[in-house]
Order: structure tokens, then C-alpha cells, then sequence
């Protein structure tokens, strides 16, 4: 180290060069300023790197002549060295900010905070997936990828299949029950709906019978300048409504009713997008549910916690049972085709 300081030290300069060092330490004092305003957010007058740098260099010529190298080195290597550091500090200022945004934000809209055991369960999943795949590199067995992907995509299919997946389902088996002959069960019908109870929508204060709402977050561009929108919170409320065809009507108690449709009435925002989706009197609507009797009377609810209870637009619904079967018959001949691809790759 001192070797190192000695070569620093041992050429001497004039004023003139003194002048011209100052000069350069200009340069440094802004990347300073931008350092320490930018990165560690601190508040101090403009003015203030830009008479401190050549102050110090100044300074150091006056001590010795051969100490103004040095002092430029030094404030040029402290750019780099409190740039990382102001890089590290941001990012943990920022981490602190986002936690204390979302804890907020989790509070307003009553969102549970993430248990021991889930977090737990997502580091064993994420240590699953890397150790699967270190293994399969080290055996050098990467191209079984090809099979364990897809039969874990097919075993999530079947055996955890989405609400909407059974929905789409039991739509296709069930028959559409008409109002005045409605079987205690699982049910399905279709027909204009009541209002019983108004709800206001929480961001537009729309009165309507039910509603979706949901806000989504902009992702930074990508390098084609394109932005995509994730969801960060969504809410389903329904009240009591009735639904109705040319037989009668029947109550249905909108409680953990889920919407299976694609429908936006309403959206505002930029960064943060705001969107509500309504059931509003005299909706056509085709409806999945549990029926029971309430004092005598017909009334469609949510079964079990494993029951169907969702309401969708008829048109979609046609359209889906007009095309699945082609769609059906596209996707065995593509798993067939993957199959024999993925046994040509493995071999």
C-alpha cells in the first residue's frame, strides 16, 4: 500500500496542472452530486461537489505538489465505490418502501398475510425445481425435461383441474332445468336476472347486483417497449338476486359466486389499472349451482367448498360447446405428435 502511494506522490506538478486537475474534478463532483442525490436521496445545495472536488485537489497542492495526482485518483475511485455502495442502499430503501406499500394495501382490501407454512412450501417447491434440474444436468439427462414438463402439466390437468375447467365440464353434462321444475342438487339454468339486493362496486360506486373487481400493476417494457398488465388483487361480491325464465324464478344467494366470463364494464388507470366487471338487472345469464330449500322455497347457493357455483354469458358458453369438440381432437393429435417427438429426442 505504501509502495502504491509513493508512486502516486512522486511526480510533482505545477499550477498550471493544478488548474487543469481542478478543472476535471468538475466531472467527478457531478457524478458525485448524482450519486448522492439519486442513489442515497440525501438533500444538499447543488453548488456543493463542485467546490469541494477542486477544493480538495487545491488543497492537497498546497500541503504538497505532489499530492494532487492522488487526490484526483482518490475522488475518481470514490465515484465507483459509493456508486455500488448507493446502488446496495437504494435497493434495500426500496425493498423497505415496496413492504410497507403492500402491507398497506393488503390491509385496505383485508388480504391475508402469507403463513409460515406457504412460504415454507414455496422455498421446497423452488428448491425442488433447481434440484430436479442440477440433477438431471449432472447425469447429463437434461433432454427428460421434454417428458416430466409436460406430465406434470397433463397430472395438474386431471387431478387439479381449475374452477372454471369444472365448470366448463359439468355445464356439459348437466341439463338446463326449467324454474318451476328445479331438482334439489347441483343444477344448471338459464334466464334474465332480479335485483334483490343493490351492491356499490368499490372503485366506480356502481349499484349493481354483483360485481368483479380487480387491480392490475404495469410490468416494466420489454425491449420491444411493451408492457403487460399482472393481477395484484381481485374481488367477487354477489348479494341475493333473482334468475328467471318463462316458467318463474327462483332466489339465488350470490355468496361465493364466481364470474366465467371476460367481460370489463369499467377500467381506469395507468400504472395501476382499476376494472370492474357488473351482473345488473336483467342480465341474461347461464348459472351452476347448489340446490336446496330455504323454508319451503327453491333457493340456488354455493355447496360444499368443492361445489361448482359460478354464472357465465350464454353466448360464450355456445360458442365453447360448438368448437371444443374440434379443439379436443387438435390437442389429442398435438399430445400424440409430442409424444412421438419427445421419444425421438430421448433416443
Amino acid at each position: 500500500m505504501n509502495d502504491f502511494f509513493e508512486f502516486l506522490t512522486q511526480n510533482s506538478v505545477d499550477a498550471a496542472e493544478v488548474i487543469f486537475l481542478m478543472l476535471f474534478s468538475l466531472g467527478i463532483a457531478l457524478f458525485q452530486t448524482l450519486i448522492f442525490a439519486g442513489l442515497f436521496n440525501l438533500k444538499f445545495p447543488n453548488w456543493l461537489f463542485f467546490v469541494l472536488s477542486p477544493a480538495i485537489v487545491g488543497i492537497s497542492f498546497l500541503i504538497d505538489p505532489s499530492f494532487p495526482l492522488a487526490a484526483v485518483l482518490l475522488l475518481f475511485t470514490s465515484v465507483f465505490v459509493f456508486a455500488i455502495i448507493g446502488m446496495i442502499y437504494s435497493g434495500i430503501q426500496s425493498s423497505k418502501e415496496d413492504k410497507i406499500e403492500r402491507e398497506k394495501f393488503n390491509k385496505k382490501h383485508n388480504i391475508p398475510k402469507t403463513t409460515l407454512g406457504q412460504k415454507f412450501l414455496g422455498v421446497l417447491i423452488i428448491a425442488g425445481i433447481f434440484g430436479t434440474f442440477i440433477l438431471l444436468a449432472e447425469t447429463e439427462n437434461l433432454k427428460l425435461l421434454f417428458l416430466i414438463i409436460p406430465g406434470f402439466i397433463i397430472l395438474k390437468n386431471i387431478f387439479f383441474p381449475s374452477n372454471k375447467s369444472k365448470f366448463m365440464r359439468l355445464q356439459s353434462i348437466l341439463p338446463t332445468s326449467k324454474m318451476d321444475s328445479i331438482a334439489m342438487g347441483m343444477v344448471e339454468v338459464e334466464g334474465d336476472l332480479e335485483e334483490i339486493e343493490t351492491i356499490i362496486s368499490p372503485y366506480f360506486n356502481k349499484p349493481c347486483i354483483g360485481y368483479y373487481y380487480k387491480i392490475e400493476k404495469e410490468s416494466k417494457p420489454d425491449d420491444d417497449g411493451r408492457t403487460t398488465y399482472s393481477t395484484i388483487f381481485s374481488e367477487v361480491k354477489t348479494g341475493k338476486f333473482k334468475i328467471k325464465d318463462e316458467t318463474g324464478s327462483v332466489v339465488v344467494d350470490g355468496e361465493g359466486m364466481e364470474y366465467f366470463f371476460d367481460r370489463v364494464d369499467n377500467q381506469q388507470g395507468g400504472k395501476t389499472r382499476y376494472s370492474e366487471t357488473y351482473l345488473r338487472h336483467n342480465d341474461y345469464m347461464f348459472l351452476i349451482g347448489y340446490a336446496a330449500s330455504d323454508n319451503g322455497k327453491t333457493i340456488i347457493k354455493k355447496g360444499d367448498s368443492d361445489n361448482v357455483f359460478g354464472i357465465a354469458i350464454p353466448r360464450s358458453i355456445s360458442f365453447r360447446n360448438k368448437y371444443k369438440p374440434l379443439l379436443d381432437s387438435f390437442l389429442i393429435t398435438l399430445f400424440f405428435i409430442s409424444l412421438i417427438i419427445i421419444y425421438i429426442i430421448l433416443n
